[in-house]
């Protein structure tokens, strides 16, 4: 976390039944390796405080302890603390170029708003065996998940950035996501951190949840572990965007302009074009306009662009360049 970020970490209750800590599939041989410790698959990212914990029934079990209005809540908590499940839903996806339809499957969490990164377990059955998917919403951008899988255990880090615009002033809650063994997947209540509408351009901070979970099988030791890491990262909202496609010789071939969110998802170069430019307008503090531009060559096979939400969430888009078709 950069100097200039101020954080203030909002005093919660927070119980964990652990240590706190776009779609891949990869092919699994099913839960053997599970003991009965349930583990973290990922983060749900909220607003608001996801109240699970179950307040009444600890009152009830705990009235004789109670001194006078106070409540404190002793090490004996976590039996009360509440999960949020999810359901697992299937989805269509239509490839654009082919216009073939894949079903999918993917976890959500109904009725509730929220930043879901995961990678779960997904059960086999009749059709299909078991695989290990990993899902994101919009809002991850700069996604990577990376699965590594060997006799001595299987590893999975993910990373992924949301960016934000400077003059946010909002709480985010990182509530761990678990799987247990029945493949059932849950959120539980996570900490807040509190962003002041003061942060600068490039400003970021980072939430990582790491977890290792130690099992024997055949009389050998078998170690899985998983790292999720979230930055937040606060930039200018982009007001407009102009692409400039350049000759060799560095003349403009041709500009256009858009408006966030408005970036087609392809371009086809011109016949003379060698290298694109990409100016991004953004507004600024007081009113200034800012200037970021990038270029992009013929090593590249994609623009990236961004458009900002009512929210203050901001989305990277990627425009393909068809080079192949000048």
């Amino acid at each position: 976390m950069k100097n200039s970020m101020r954080v203030i970490i909002i005093c919660l209750i927070v119980l964990l039944l652990s240590v706190m800590t776009g779609c891949q599939l990869a092919k699994v041989d099913g839960a053997e390796n599970y003991n009965n410790e349930d583990r973290l698959i990922g983060v749900f990212i909220t607003t608001e405080y996801l109240d699970l914990f179950d307040f009444e029934g600890y009152i009830n079990d705990n009235i004789g302890s109670l001194k006078g209005n106070e409540v404190m809540i002793g090490s004996n908590a976590a039996q009360y603390q509440g999960r949020l499940y999810a359901e697992l839903r299937q989805k269509t996806v239509t490839n654009e170029e082919t216009g073939e339809e894949i079903v999918t499957e993917e976890y959500i969490f109904p009725n509730y708003q929220g930043i879901f990164y995961y990678s779960a377990r997904v059960p086999g059955n009749g059709e299909h065996e078991g695989y290990i998917t990993t899902g994101s919403d919009e809002e991850i951008s700069d996604g990577h998940v990376s699965i590594n899988s060997s006799d001595q255990g299987e590893s999975i880090s993910m990373e992924g950035t949301v960016y934000v615009t400077h003059g946010t002033e909002k709480t985010y809650f990182f509530n761990p996501v678990y799987q247990s063994r029945d493949n059932r997947v849950y959120a539980v209540t996570g900490s807040g951190y509190f962003f002041s509408d003061a942060q600068a351009e490039g400003t970021s901070f980072s939430q990582t949840m790491e977890s290792t979970y130690t099992t024997t099988k055949n009389g050998e030791k078998i170690i899985d572990s998983i790292s999720v890491k979230i930055s937040f990262n606060f930039m200018h909202p982009p007001e407009k965007i102009a692409v400039l496609q350049m000759s060799a010789d560095g003349f403009p071939v041709l500009r256009k302009e858009y408006s966030p969110g408005e970036m087609p998802k392809s371009i086809d170069p011109e016949k003379d074009t060698d290298y694109f430019i990409v100016e991004t307008i953004k507004a600024g503090s007081n009113d200034e306009k800012i200037i970021s531009r990038k270029l992009y060559g013929r090593d590249s096979d994609s623009i990236e662009a961004f458009y900002c939400r009512e929210d203050g969430i901001c989305i990277k888009q990627w425009v393909q360049i068809n080079w192949d078709r000048q």
